[in-house]
């Protein structure tokens, strides 16, 4: 019998939690990802453009910590880099630089109250989102991991931490050829605790045809493109343990102007991106139309010509179906916040309980 599946929450240190039910949502969470740490000189700092930035990101991190003195179970870890994030390709370069970064991160862990930390860099050996990247960043990823992974077993032991209790690391990858052509993934997992797979953002701020951006599925409209199915089944291949592997699912959707309908050209440049609280309270009531796509599980929207791809409670209950049916680590989900009618949430934690 498998065991219980993982359900991870991204919270965003910039967003506002007030009025969510975060005491309730421990319960049902395992663990939670505080973003963003950064890389400034090569140690790890909050992610903070002034004081009062700064005195909101501790002041967050410290009621997390409260939260989970109440909920014992639950992990906190700090999620360090981010899109756009720079610093990574420097960190990683020679050992004496792993070793000043790995230092930094775990003396930021322990100076928080965390139980690990989840690393985000988007993405090595690629400069897509307009950071430094090198071709030995593939290598350096991996020796920077393992150094990440010597200083928290070292941790660990020093404080007789045992089972559980051990501190993690994961990363957050992304969930297509790009990213594996960069890194060496069967030796990334070996250091790692689990790998939270981006399955989102398959169309996005780029996009000039109307398309899923976390289908399940692949479609008859678009056969050959991105799915989550498809991004699992490359990962496992490439040699990630299905009990590492976390699905990942997106509490926002995505839209393109100018557009009839799913596969049809758009207005380039026209991309935005809507919480599913303005989708479920603001759009739908307003006259968009939902509809099905039933081989991809997938609900796409149009709304006065706007495409708009997102993930509701149908879409996400086919997703736990297939995490249980594969027996995945579980699922984890960006971002917190961006849903406050709690009906993905729910969804999510429903289906992951069967």
């Amino acid at each position: 019998m498998s065991k219980k599946k993982m359900l991870l929450a991204y919270i965003a240190g910039w967003q506002h939690w007030e009025g969510l039910p975060l005491e309730r949502d421990a319960e049902r969470l395992t663990h939670i990802c505080y973003a963003f740490a950064n890389i400034r000189d090569g140690e790890v700092v909050l992610l903070t453009q002034d004081d009062q930035h700064q005195a909101r990101d501790e002041s967050g991190l410290a009621k997390l910590v409260a939260l989970r003195e109440r909920h014992p179970h639950l992990k906190l870890l700090i999620s360090i880099g981010g899109w756009t994030a720079d610093g990574f390709s420097e960190a990683a370069l020679t050992e004496g630089a792993r070793e000043r970064f790995s230092q930094s991160a775990v003396d930021f862990m322990q100076r928080y109250q965390l139980d690990g930390i989840d690393m985000d860099w988007e993405y090595p050996s690629n400069d897509m989102a307009g950071i430094v990247a090198r071709p030995e960043d593939k290598q350096n990823f991996t020796l920077m991991l393992a150094s990440l992974r010597r200083h928290l077993d070292t941790l660990s032991d020093t404080q007789g931490r045992k089972g559980d209790e051990r501190y993690l690391l994961s990363i957050a990858a992304g969930a297509g050829q790009y990213y594996l052509d960069g890194v060496e993934m069967d030796k990334v997992t070996a250091q790692l605790d689990f790998v939270n797979l981006m399955t989102y953002d398959y169309y996005n701020g780029w996009a000039t045809r109307a398309g899923h951006h976390s289908n399940l599925y692949n479609t008859p409209v678009d056969p050959d493109g991105d799915s989550c199915a498809r991004s699992v089944a490359l990962f496992l291949a490439n040699g990630v343990p299905r009990e590492k592997l976390v699905l990942g699912v997106a509490f926002y959707g995505r839209s393109l102007a100018g557009t009839t309908g799913l596969g049809e050209p758009g207005e380039k440049g026209s991309n935005g991106a809507h919480s599913y609280t303005e989708i479920a309270e603001t759009l739908l009531p307003a006259g968009a139309v939902r509809h099905w796509d039933d081989a991809a599980k997938a609900p796409w929207l149009l709304h006065e010509g706007r495409f708009i791809s997102y993930e509701d409670a149908e879409s996400i209950a086919a997703k736990t179906a297939f995490i249980r049916e594969h027996d995945l680590a579980g699922g984890f989900f960006w971002e917190y916040t961006e849903d406050r009618t709690d009906t993905l949430l729910t969804a999510l934690w429903q289906g992951l309980q069967h």
